[in-house]
């Protein structure tokens, strides 16, 4: 989907942004599902249409909300439910650019001085506006992420968070900035040995890869230091699954209050102090009144995100996690 248009962070189908779409009724008619009526108030009566249907069966719906479908009211329909429900997003979303055409003019390119770095965990990458035209970024960020392969290998896979420091910066045409790799962990700490390895280096927000990858040659020294960062401050397994599970926890209860904003927008709303609000979020998600902490602090753009299903992916690879532990 990397040369998808985008409404909010949610890749859809281009093909879909055009023509007329159907009413909300008609469209979920077809889907054989429901309505939650309480999040379709003042959603619009037409113009929608499927935007985008996942590996994972979940559905996204859109309709635009101006003549020139710029802004966008988004749906979603998870058909594993016992009862699939469309449940409409209250806030409307602007259409963006793919990351395709939101990278056009940058490139990466490795500083002259690449060739002194014998150690990976220590490189840095140039990102370089080649282009002839300012590049200004929207909310991207400028975080690198390296990964070895064997030698030849073009196949990898990665995990990331951003955070405040990697915020993209403007760039006027032949301007450059500076960013460290950032050089993921081994999925199997144990396979990693001394010998080559080609590492790749991608700006994972805007699908920014380098040309071709660096090759470099790890000596014992530099495995056993990579392995002691990973290791650095690894729990036992014992608090290690404890601390998976808190995680996993945590997130069924973001999964939960995102299904449940309606109901918990109603209580809060009539709560006339904090301890009734968490007390009523709390008996809303059935949780206890610590955790409805995290969701009374939560903004609403945490609980509205276009493309939910990220937030079950990153349930199910945090079980998987865990019960790998055993």
């Amino acid at each position: 989907m990397d040369d998808a248009p985008r409404i909010g962070d949610l890749e859809v189908d281009g093909d879909a942004l055009t023509g007329d779409g159907t009413t909300l009724a008609e469209l979920a008619d077809e889907l054989a599902c429901g309505i939650d009526e309480t999040t379709a108030v003042e959603a619009p009566s037409g113009g929608w249409r499927v935007l985008r249907r996942m590996e994972s069966s979940a559905v996204y719906l859109g309709s635009p909300v101006d003549t020139d479908h710029r802004t966008w009211r988004v749906a979603q329909v998870h058909p594993s439910e016992q009862l699939p429900l469309v449940r409409v997003h209250p806030n409307t979303m602007d259409l963006r650019p793919s990351r395709a055409e939101r990278r056009q003019g940058l490139e990466l390119r490795w500083p002259s001085f690449v060739a002194e770095i014998a150690d990976p965990s220590d490189l840095v990458v140039d990102i370089v506006n080649a282009g002839a035209t300012r590049w200004t970024p929207e909310s991207e960020g400028f975080r690198a992420v390296g990964a070895l392969t064997a030698p030849g290998e073009t196949g990898f896979s990665f995990g990331w968070m951003g955070s405040a420091a990697d915020r993209a910066v403007p760039l006027d045409p032949g301007e450059v900035t500076r960013v460290p790799v950032q050089l993921q962990p081994q999925s199997d700490a144990n396979s990693l040995e001394p010998g080559p390895y080609d590492l790749h280096v991608v700006v994972v927000e805007l699908g920014l890869r380098l040309a071709e990858p660096l090759r470099v040659e790890l000596t014992a020294e530099m495995v056993e230091r990579q392995l002691a960062r990973q290791n650095h401050h690894r729990a036992d397994p014992a608090s290690e699954r404890r601390a998976y599970d808190r995680q996993i926890e945590a997130e069924r209860l973001r999964v939960s209050t995102r299904r449940s904003w309606p109901a918990i927008a109603e209580v809060i709303g009539s709560a006339v102090s904090d301890d009734e609000a968490l007390a009523s979020i709390a008996a809303v998600l059935d949780c206890e009144p610590e955790q409805a902490t995290s969701v009374y602090d939560t903004s609403l753009r945490g609980l509205v995100r276009a493309d939910a299903d990220r937030r079950d992916d990153r349930l199910q690879e945090l079980i998987r996690h865990r019960d790998a532990l055993g």
